[in-house]
């Protein structure tokens, strides 16, 4: 099974961000790209596991002809923008902006003395898109929980107890960003990025969270 773990990359960031990228599509991210990150999977085109310092934020900044995902992994951020403008979000949520054809500016706060982390998935918007950018909070729940359903692409995030099965197609995309799972002959430990197989991946730990990306086919 082919794997990639955040420790095997750079850590990296801006302004009050830290991360560690692990994939950037070559067709989108021209110029310094590490070998070592992957490449998009469908409309996927950027996934990092990332904190925001204490009292850290991105900085307002523009989006165009990109949707963000972003999984609050711990803490709680404060989100302004051109959608959705002082909503607040915290761990076990999913924030989900889509930039229509009119694109967005944000910037994501961390109000806490402590670091809030996240994993942030970008793709690339297909088929029929509305003009105006929308903003959307998604609560997480045990079992698969759709967060983006794409032209031919679908994310989720998959909540599983310990001895769990996780349902995901050979060759599509999973991302561990808390608890573990393990197939036949490989360990996949929170961090881990890798392309599922014919082996049956299980949970090894209680509420073990996985971002799945599976390509659908147009």
């Amino acid at each position: 099974m082919k794997t990639l773990h955040y420790d095997d990359v750079d850590i990296t960031g801006f302004a009050g961000i830290r991360e560690m990228i692990l994939v950037m599509d070559p067709e989108v991210f021209t110029s310094n790209r590490p070998d070592i990150v992957w490449q998009g999977h469908g409309q996927l085109t950027y996934l990092a596991h990332a904190y925001f310092r204490p009292g850290g934020s991105t900085g307002r900044h523009y989006h165009q002809g990109i949707d963000v995902v972003s999984i609050l992994t711990r803490g709680r951020v404060i989100h302004q923008g051109s959608a959705g403008d002082g909503k607040e979000f915290h761990a076990g949520q999913v924030m989900v902006q889509r930039a229509g054809q009119r694109g967005f500016m944000h910037d994501e706060i961390n109000p806490e003395n402590d670091i809030t982390g996240m994993v942030q998935i970008w793709l690339r918007p297909e088929g029929d898109i509305p003009e105006q950018p929308t903003h959307t909070l998604i609560d997480l729940h045990s079992g698969d929980n759709s967060v983006y359903d794409g032209e031919n692409t679908r994310l989720s995030v998959q909540l599983l107890p310990n001895g769990g099965r996780l349902m995901l197609e050979p060759g599509n995309l999973g991302y561990v960003y808390q608890g573990g799972l393990r197939s036949a002959d490989t360990d996949l430990p929170r961090g881990t990025l890798f392309y599922s197989d014919n082996t049956d991946i299980m949970a090894v730990a209680d509420d073990t969270r996985v971002v799945c990306v599976t390509v659908t086919g147009s």
